[in-house]
């Protein structure tokens, strides 16, 4: 399980908060990856730190980032609809 919830947040730290903040800084939008990760955070009612998330609050995290992403134009998903997948290239 402990692995499951470090690949979930190296899966939202390193790829989804990325993905989204190049999308929002090429839009025009200057804020950090902090921000952006507050932001989202704040979103989610979630003002912890992910290491002390469980898998559920996690998934929570990503799919409300997903949504973001979704209203600033970028679709952002599980590969295949599904974070198995993701786990094996990590």
């Amino acid at each position: 399980m402990i692995k499951d919830t470090k690949k979930l947040i190296k899966y939202y730290k390193g790829y989804i908060l990325v993905q989204l903040h190049d999308h929002i800084v090429k839009s025009g939008t200057i804020m950090s990856i902090c921000e952006l990760d507050n932001l989202i955070k704040h979103i989610s009612e979630l003002d912890k730190s992910t290491t002390e998330m469980t898998i559920d609050e996690l998934n929570e995290l990503i799919t409300d980032a997903f949504d973001l992403g979704d209203s600033v134009g970028i679709h952002l998903n599980y590969p295949n609809n599904e974070y198995k997948p993701i786990y094996d290239k990590l």
